[in-house]
This record gives C-alpha cells, sequence and structure tokens, in this order.
C-alpha cells in the first residue's frame, strides 16, 4: 500500500455518504490513509443533512447512491444552505457519464472520483477539494484589511483597499472562461478549481461592495452608500441568495424607492444572454422581493413565450395586466399570444394579480 500524501490540512471529522457498505470500506480505509480523524457513516442523504447542520465538517465523501435520494440531489440540497455552501464534497461514483459529471460540477461539487480508484487517485483528489479553499487567500486578505479599516473609522483608507479589491473584476469571468474551455477538453478536475474560483472572486466582490457602501455611508455621502449597496444585492442575486438580497434591497428601498429588483435585473440580463431557465429562475425570486411588479409577470411571460411555453406565458402575462391594465409593452405581448385585444375583467388593477389559477381559466382571454 503506498504512503499517504503528505497533507497540510487537517481531517478531524468526516462524513461519508452512501448507501453501499463496500464503498463505505474502501472510502473509509483511504481516508484513514489521510489520517482522517472521526470518520462519520450515513446511508440516508435526509440524516446527513441533519447531522451537517449541527455539526461542521471537514470534508463530505459522497456516493451517487443513498436509500433515500441519489447523491446529485443530495449534494443540490446540501448547496442550498448557506452555512453549508462552502463545505467541501468530493463524489465517489461508477457514474463517469459527461451528463453527470457536468451535473455535480454545475450543484458545486468540490471532486469528482470514478469507482474503482487508485489510492493515490482518492487522496490526490480529496486535497486538491480541500486547497479549493485557499485559491482567493490574497483577496480575503485585503477584504478583511478593509473590514478593519472600516470598523476602525478611517473610510477614505478602507474605500481604497474596496475599490483595489473589485477593480480586478475581470479576473473573476478569466476563471468562468477559463472552466468553460477546460469543460469542452474533459479536464473536469481543472474545470472545477477554475469555476470554484471565480465564484469565491465573486462573492469576496459582493462582500467588498457591501464595504465600500458602509464607508461612504461613514463619509457621509448616501448616494455612494446606495450605489454599491445596490451594487453588493446585484452581486448576491447572481449566487441565489435570497435573503442576503432581500435585507440590502430594502435598505436600498429606503433611500431609492425606484430602484430596481436585482433578481429582475439578473433576469433580463440571463434572457439577453440565451440562458432562458436561469432567467425563469430569477424572475421567481425578483417576485418574492416584490410580488405586484407587473414588469417582473411581463419578463416572466416573454421568458416562457421563448421556451416555447405558451399557457405559462398567457397566465404570467394576465397577472401583469391584472395589476396594471394600461401596460402598454403588455397590452402589445396579449395581442400576439391571444391574437386580440386585452379587455380588462372586473377587479384588474388590484395588487397582488388574480386571486387563483381559477380565476384566471374564467377570464375572457384564456
Amino acid at each position: 500500500m503506498p504512503e499517504p500524501i503528505s497533507s497540510p490540512v487537517r481531517l478531524d471529522v468526516v462524513a461519508v455518504v452512501s448507501g453501499l457498505e463496500e464503498h463505505v470500506r474502501r472510502d473509509r480505509q483511504c481516508l484513514k490513509q489521510l489520517k482522517a480523524g472521526m470518520i462519520k457513516q450515513f446511508t440516508s442523504g435526509s440524516e446527513a443533512i441533519d447531522f451537517l447542520g449541527m455539526q461542521e465538517v471537514d470534508l463530505v465523501v459522497l456516493d451517487s447512491q443513498l436509500t433515500d435520494m441519489d447523491g446529485f440531489k443530495f449534494l443540490k440540497l446540501l448547496r442550498l444552505n448557506m452555512n453549508l455552501k462552502d463545505t467541501p464534497v468530493v463524489m465517489v461514483t461508477q457514474e463517469g457519464q459527461k451528463e453527470r459529471v457536468l451535473e455535480a460540477i454545475a450543484a458545486g461539487v468540490d471532486g469528482y472520483v470514478l469507482r474503482p480508484y487508485s489510492m493515490e487517485t482518492f487522496q490526490r483528489h480529496m486535497l486538491r477539494a480541500l486547497k479549493i479553499d485557499r485559491l482567493v487567500e490574497i483577496e480575503q486578505a485585503q477584504l478583511n484589511e478593509g473590514r478593519r479599516l472600516l470598523a476602525a473609522g478611517r473610510f477614505d483608507e478602507a474605500i481604497e483597499t474596496f475599490e483595489e479589491l473589485v477593480s480586478e473584476d475581470n479576473q473573476a469571468q478569466k476563471y468562468y472562461d477559463m472552466g468553460c474551455k477546460y469543460l469542452v477538453k474533459m479536464k473536469y478536475g481543472q474545470a472545477i478549481i477554475a469555476f470554484k474560483k471565480a465564484v469565491k472572486i465573486n462573492e469576496l466582490f459582493a462582500e467588498a461592495y457591501k464595504g465600500l457602501a458602509e464607508a461612504y455611508k461613514g463619509k457621509g455621502d448616501l448616494e455612494g452608500y446606495k450605489t454599491y449597496l445596490q451594487m453588493a444585492a446585484e452581486t448576491f442575486a447572481h449566487f441565489n441568495r435570497l435573503e442576503e438580497t432581500k435585507e440590502l434591497f430594502i435598505e436600498v428601498l429606503k433611500y431609492d424607492a425606484a430602484s430596481p429588483n436585482p433578481f429582475n435585473s439578473l433576469g433580463v440580463k440571463l434572457r439577453k444572454a440565451g440562458d432562458l431557465p436561469g432567467a425563469l429562475h430569477a424572475y421567481r425570486q425578483a417576485l418574492e422581493l416584490t410580488p405586484d411588479d407587473e414588469n417582473i409577470h411581463f419578463n416572466m411571460a416573454k421568458a416562457q413565450f421563448f421556451m416555447g411555453d405558451v399557457k405559462g406565458a398567457q397566465e404570467a402575462l394576465l397577472k401583469a395586466l391584472w395589476i396594471n391594465a394600461n401596460f402598454a409593452e403588455g397590452l402589445k405581448l396579449h395581442l400576439k399570444l391571444f391574437n386580440r385585444e386585452f379587455r380588462p375583467p372586473k377587479g384588474a388593477g388590484m395588487p397582488g394579480g388574480p386571486p387563483s389559477t381559477g380565476t384566471l381559466d374564467s377570464m375572457q382571454d384564456i
């Protein structure tokens, strides 16, 4: 058996999540070679998530076969929890189809190992996953310095530090593009690292924008405060972080009632880029913030129409016109979708949209 690869990282607690005992035995054997401390085993994904919600772990080794769900669903559920979004997860699986690897990368996996594997391969992928968090150490140190200056009331110096951090915003795009090139070449390990670095840089930018907002507020510059708060909200929206986005958006609205909904802005950007499913998801999140905005319902209608969901587009458009029966762009789209002009039903113009889908179905324009 080969000597364990020396590791500067600690593995005090590792969770092994698999529905197959023979897989668990092999994974535990390799983890012991990495000098892992406590190894917790779970056959059920829901039990593992409950445990991870209470106990911090250094690594999750995830199989594709669990007793209550597959590993890909488990990974997606895990990443929905903001407290677990950075927990290193390596999938160790027999599923080597390109579609499954891409699904895991999209869900935020940190490594992907095919069974059967050698000890050396297992160790290399585990250590690589654990080191991903160190990819942006310099940027993180700079963010911490900005926060220190902000707390000390040294606002001009804090602004300079935060601005220096966000001035290289092309770096995230560079790593994203690099990840896409690796995907085309089917170099999935390198793709994962490139995408992770892009995400981590963007997350740092969101925090830096918040810092800039606070620094300008400290200087009494409310316009600068509002501007950077909006930028932070839009950046958080890119990560589907609803609660942070909502908190910042509400704060922005205190100073500017006409500020654009960050999720709606993201949806428009995604739709123009051709990512219609992503745009539709963003619009749904936007409605969590401003449910009575006819523009968002209208944008949803356009996305659904381009996706071929005519009935969904009709329903979304009617909700927009229920809120604002004089919505000019909506009236034009109505003529295209229904081949007739819109005639407002009784009660149109009331906030909140029609009371139920049944109401929509009974409206004269369906």
